[in-house]
């Protein structure tokens, strides 16, 4: 049985995950990549059109170091990549909850439905990752107030569901 190349699976994966990305805000009609206003600031869609087009060249990229042989050569289920793999689902977990909890209080709490959320979320990776808890609640606080003062005060960005 032919062995599966790590690089190119995950390559794939990430030009999989930033074409859903791409796709998604390309069928958004909010979500336009030019200045829709008149003072010229770029539209709601720039910087997720930007990121999702960089990640699928990344992928790519590593789609191609894989098929060169380089980096790391196969897919192996070792201890280490079993931990990894649960985390990695358990942040996916994390952040389908996060989603599903800020739409559902959005419309009730505006924006401080979303700064909860946040603050919860980090909460919730910190201790996915091991961290003692003065250190998940002093990272959370401040990750939470660094959102607050450039996102809601600094863009004016309301976070609606």
């Amino acid at each position: 049985m032919k062995k599966i190349k790590a690089d190119m699976v995950a390559g794939a994966l990430f030009m999989i995950f930033g074409l859903f990305f791409l796709i998604q805000t390309a069928s958004n009609p909010q979500m336009s990549f030019i200045a829709t206003t008149s003072d010229g600031v770029p539209g709601g869609g720039f910087f997720p059109y930007i990121l999702s087009i960089l990640i699928i060249i990344m992928g790519g990229a590593l789609v191609v170091r894989g098929a060169r042989n380089e980096g790391k050569k196969y897919v192996e289920l070792t201890e280490e990549n079993k931990k990894n793999l649960r985390i990695l689902l358990m942040t996916v977990a994390g952040l389908i909850v996060f989603l599903a909890v800020w739409k559902m209080t959005a419309g009730t709490f505006g924006n401080t439905a979303f700064l909860i959320c946040v603050f919860l979320f980090e909460i919730y990776l910190n201790k996915i990752f091991e961290r003692t808890w003065k250190f998940t609640l002093i990272y959370s606080a401040g990750f939470t107030l660094f959102v607050y003062l450039v996102f809601s005060l600094g863009f004016k960005i309301i976070f609606n569901a």
